[in-house]
């Protein structure tokens, strides 16, 4: 048996460096056209969502915090007028695209955008890059922390044997805080024009970066967890490249990544596969949320739309969810904990006939008559439906309308978001912080950036908010 061991542990001897060699080896002119055009439509939303959370007053207080440190040499921070270094300002954008929890979502869950493309960002307003460059690094990131997830949850033999089980749920840790910083030290140190060698020990520092407690979902510092994987993950391709040196087979190494957070049965191949084939972006790829609120919160707003013609202002409002107790907040404090409140989504869906990020205000929650619906809705947590967000169901039924059930929203594995929607959203997303004429210019630039050897054109339209 001891012999048995040690000789899987052999085969898994070099699964960082594999990685890594994988990842570099990427060649974008002969990138599958399919995987090429998602990995633009995620980069597209994601400098989207950026714009549309900058303002956010998550960010506000850490823009504020910042700002007595201004480096003299730094770049300017989209959206205000202060300098900021680079793993800093890759903190302040991961935390802005995740801060109303509007970017894409994976299976199984995390959030990959906001860790790999803050760092691109932040490094493409420091130095001269190229679109292809840009492009490689943001396709090996998402793939990297897509692999972990789908490589962790495999080794998890209790979530095998229980569908209902929730990955990581019994660790804790909320996924994009311990799979982001090592996609992004991985994107940023093909960004920055590491050494294999040296990417290598940057992983190695970066997964000792490895956090995010899954009890801070619903405040503020659950957009730290995103801001804080992107600004590990670079300063660890930063220090690398000063000569800081760390393990340079973090993954599979005893005591590493994969035995801490996957366990003895960590599926090495499936990790070493997926970056070998970029399957994540097909398998099962990414559902793009259309409004700024939870995953699961999707599929109940879809719900709620449906009902909101009806009569519903009088009597009891019955819903039926997956088991999220998370998401079992009938009486949110504020307007981050309301995105992640069954009660609170379908209260104003019902309401309003629509969401946006105006619904998620504290002078929205408090009104009368959002209170008088969270006191009627009676939230039903039902072992039967899967907690699977690409398999789960919310059922609502008011007292003069029969059973309404929904398992997906625009955006969806299921029902993907057309062409026109995915441009809609970029465009609304945008509005607030740009004129027409930018944002069509920023989009037409996203979509092609791999077309560009400079990318200063979008960093010239960044720098003007």
């Amino acid at each position: 048996m001891l012999e048995e061991k040690n000789s899987y542990k052999q085969k898994r001897s070099n699964v960082t460096g594999e990685i890594v060699n994988l990842a570099y080896g990427i060649n974008i002119d002969s990138l599958n056209d399919e995987i090429s055009k998602i990995a633009r439509d995620l980069i597209r939303d994601g400098f989207g969502v950026l714009l549309a959370g900058i303002n956010h007053p998550i960010v506000q207080v850490l823009s504020k915090y910042l700002e007595s440190n201004q480096p003299k040499n730094g770049i300017k921070i989209i959206g205000y007028q202060q300098n900021s270094n680079l793993p800093d300002a890759a903190f302040i954008y991961g935390c802005a695209i995740h801060s109303m929890d509007f970017e894409p979502m994976f299976l199984p869950p995390t959030h990959a955008v906001s860790p790999v493309l803050a760092p691109l960002i932040a490094i493409a307003q420091s130095k001269k890059i190229d679109g292809k460059t840009f492009l490689k690094a943001f396709v090996a990131g998402i793939q990297f922390e897509a692999g972990l997830r789908i490589a962790a949850k495999l080794s998890d033999i209790e979530a095998a044997e229980n569908k209902n089980h929730f990955p990581f749920e019994k660790k804790g840790f909320h996924p994009p805080g311990t799979v982001g910083t090592l996609g992004s030290a991985l994107a940023s140190s093909i960004a920055l024009g590491l050494t294999q060698e040296q990417c290598c020990m940057a992983i190695g520092y970066a997964a000792s970066k490895s956090s995010g407690l899954s009890g801070n979902i619903g405040t503020m510092t659950k957009a730290t967890h995103c801001g804080n994987a992107a600004r590990g993950g670079l300063e660890a391709a930063l220090l690398t490249s000063f000569g800081l040196t760390s393990s340079k087979n973090i993954i599979e190494t005893g005591s590493g990544w994969a035995e801490a957070f996957g366990g003895d049965n960590f599926n090495f191949q499936v990790l070493l596969t997926g970056m070998e084939e970029l399957s994540c972006f097909h398998d099962p790829g990414f559902a793009f949320k259309k409004w700024p609120s939870h995953t699961a919160m999707q599929i109940a707003i879809q719900a709620a739309l449906q009902v909101h013609k009806g009569n519903h202002s009088n009597g009891d409002i019955n819903v039926s969810v997956p088991i999220f107790n998370y998401c079992d907040r009938p009486n949110p404090i504020d307007s981050n904990e309301a995105r992640f409140s069954f009660q609170y989504n379908i209260a104003v869906s019902l309401i309003d006939g629509y969401v946006n990020s105006e619904s998620f205000t504290d002078e929205r929650l408090s009104s009368p008559k959002i209170q008088n619906y969270l006191k009627r809705i009676k939230l039903k947590l039902d072992p039967d439906i899967p907690r699977d967000f690409g398999e789960m169901y919310v059922i609502i039924q008011t007292e003069s309308q029969d059973p309404i059930s929904c398992d997906s929203w625009p955006g969806h594995w299921k029902t993907p978001m057309t062409e026109d929607e995915l441009s809609a959203k970029f465009s609304s997303c945008c509005r607030p912080m740009l004129d027409e004429r930018d944002i069509k210019d920023l989009e037409k630039h996203l979509l092609s950036i791999h077309k560009y050897e400079s990318l200063d054109s979008i960093i010239d339209i960044l720098n003007t908010i």
